[in-house]
Formats: structure tokens, sequence, C-alpha cells
């Protein structure tokens, strides 16, 4: 039974603040509760107070607080809020203020319908397999969860930089690229294919191991198991490196600094209102957008 609803919010879109008003009224007019984060307080409080009436407001998101999250933005917003609050096991139904729309599910306009479908049960809960990073770089601990992709890339230097991939005690191979991503199959359609990669079906569970711009014939993106931890290492002698999750610097990479790449122990977790055909999505957002 849904009874608290999480709002997660791109504070930058134009619209956003007359959705989440929108979609406030129709769930108090339902019984439901509207949740929002302590960093969206003051926004909502300047530009919609009336939706702060009633609302709790948490500091932190912990697991149990909410029984869905609406997500209002692009498919970059649903990346930070599964990102952020994995851990936590939430479905998140994403609302589209964007324009890409591959991960999003619903209009604001289409929202009474949605939440009354939620309500009956009337839907179903998309599972996509998720990356963590964890290592030590200059010191720190650094754990780090990403939807799309895992990337290791020379920033804003103008060289390329040295790069090991291991699996187990294996190399898979020393690159000599302005970077290396790591990518899940739902990454597939995002930096990685940009970088050459393939299109992977996000219910096939596989990691794409894809260089960037490397310096050899030879190198090619590989396809490994989902069970399989990959190390990376910037070599020695090589520049520095720059680490991001979904395109969020995490931390700069010294060389001989290991990281290690699997799967989350956690997948995920779309709300599906319809049945959907990826691959009509491709063609829809990839193929006629390019020809537009």
């Amino acid at each position: 039974m849904i009874r608290r609803v999480l709002f997660y919010l791109n504070r930058s879109k134009p619209t956003v603040f007359d959705a989440v008003s929108h979609a406030a009224a129709l769930c108090r007019a339902r019984g439901v509760q509207p949740c929002f984060l302590a960093e969206d307080a003051p926004a909502l409080h300047g530009s919609v107070p009336e939706v702060l009436r009633d609302a709790i407001v948490l500091d932190a998101l912990k697991p149990g607080a909410v029984d869905v999250a609406f997500v209002f933005g692009g498919d970059g917003t649903v990346l930070r809020a599964l990102d952020a609050h994995v851990e936590c096991d939430l479905p998140m139904l994403g609302v589209n203020l964007g324009r890409m729309g591959f991960l999003l599910e619903t209009e604001p306009e289409q929202l009474a319908q949605a939440l009354d479908r939620l309500l009956r049960g009337d839907y179903t809960i998309e599972r996509r397999m998720m990356l963590r990073a964890e290592g030590a770089c200059g010191g720190r601990l650094i754990r780090a969860y990403a939807t799309n992709e895992i990337s290791i890339s020379r920033g804003l230097s103008q060289r390329m930089i040295a790069i090991d991939a291991f699996v187990g005690e294996t190399l898979v191979d020393h690159y000599i690229a302005d970077g290396l991503v790591l990518a899940s199959p739902t990454g597939s359609t995002a930096y990685s294919l940009s970088a050459g990669g393939p299109i992977v079906s996000p219910d096939v569970p596989c990691f794409v191991l894809n260089p960037i711009c490397p310096h050899s014939l030879r190198a090619r993106p590989v396809l490994l198991a989902p069970q399989q931890r990959i190390d990376v290492t910037v070599a020695s002698r090589s520049l520095p490196a720059i680490i991001c999750a979904d395109g969020q610097d995490i931390i700069h990479m010294d060389t001989a600094e290991p990281v290690r790449i699997e799967r989350a122990p956690l997948d995920a977790q779309l709300i599906r209102l319809g049945s959907r055909d990826f691959f009509t999505m491709v063609h829809a957002k990839l193929v006629d957008r390019t020809l537009r």
C-alpha cells in the first residue's frame, strides 16, 4: 500500500514547481502524504509554499521512510535519484520534464491516472542492473553507485592516460586512451554508445568494458558477465585520472590506486504503467531524432 511519496525534483526545470504543486494536490486528495528532501524546502517555500503544508520534510532518506518516489525532471534527474538512494531499495516513477525520456514513464498532465493506477496496484516494477565502484583514492575510501556507467577519464588534460583493467588476476588490456567506460545495459545507450560501444537490451545482465578513443586498433569493447569484478588502475608514469559515476565527478585517481567495479547488490527499480518495446524506444529516441 502506498501511503507516502517522495518528491525528488530538478529545481532547474522551468515547469517543475507547477508540476510538483499539481502532484501534491493529487496525492492529498487521495490520502497520500507528500514528502520532500530538506535540501529542496527553501526553493519550494519560495515558489509554492502550499506544497509544504502538512508535508514531511526529510533531512535524509532512509529505507522504509517512503513507499515510492516521483522524480520530476529528465533522464539525468532519474539517474541522480537512483544513484543517490539505491540503498533505500525504492521504486521510482519518472515524470517527464526533459527531452530524451529513456527512463521516464509519465507526463505531468497524466499524473492523476498514474497515481490512481499505483494505488490500485496496476503497475509493474522493471529492475535494472546497477554498478558499484569501491576503492581508496588520495587516501580516501570511496563508494559510488551508477545506473549508467562508471568512467575513468583524462579530465581537462589533452594527454592520453594509461589504464590497466583486470578481471580477477587476468589482465584484460593495457589501454592508452582518453579513458575507459564500464557501462551497465541501461548505460549502453549513453556514454558507452558515443564511445563506439554496442547497444545492449536492458534485460541482458552484463558489463560493457569500453575504451574511449584508444590509441590501438585492437582495443575494442568487451562484454563481461555480471558476476565478474573489474579492477581498474591508472598505470605508473601516467597522468592522474578522474573517476565519475553517471557523469558526476567522484574523485581524482592517482597512479597505482586500484578501484573495483562490480554489480551493485541492489537493482534500480523503475515503475512501469504499460508495456514498452526497448528497440522501438531506441529508434524513436536515437534514430528518428538523428534524422530530423
